[in-house]
Formats: structure tokens, sequence, C-alpha cells
């Protein structure tokens, strides 16, 4: 299983929302998307199943969120993986 992973952690908002829409607009089919952000990113979240996209979002213990994405047809994907 392949994954892209991004640490948005130390970017001010919108950054993280923006990274993640950029990153999954060139996201091959078969991979998955773990972005860990600064906070829960919950504006994204209407975008993201808009856009087909299904996701799983974790807190972090130190603090944001881990966020795992793939298409929405894929989401197969969501339950193999370990959350990021």
């Amino acid at each position: 299983m392949t994954a892209l992973h991004l640490d948005l952690r130390d970017r001010p908002p919108p950054e993280p929302m923006e990274r993640i829409l950029e990153t999954l607009r060139l996201l091959p089919p078969g991979w998955h998307l773990v972005a860990l952000t600064p906070m829960r990113p919950l504006p994204l979240l209407p975008l993201l199943d808009a856009d087909g996209f299904a996701w799983r979002m974790r807190d972090l213990v130190q603090g944001g969120a881990a966020l795992t994405i793939c298409r929405n047809d894929e989401r197969h994907l969501l339950d193999a993986t370990g959350d990021g």
C-alpha cells in the first residue's frame, strides 16, 4: 500500500487545507494521503466529501490531527492503513 505523507503541523491556516487539496488532485489511483495538521481541519471535511474522497481522522496526543484520505471508491484503503 502506498501513501503520501504531509506534515503540515507547523503551517498557518489556510496552508494545510490548500496543500492537502493540491496533493489530492495529483494522488495516483491506489494511493492514500496521510496529513498531519495543527488542528482538526473541520472546514476541509465537507470539501473532501463533495469531491469524492473518503477520510478518517484521529487526534494526535501532542496536538493536531492525523487525516487519512483516499478516493471514495478505494475506501477499503482506510481500513488497511494504520491511520498514519
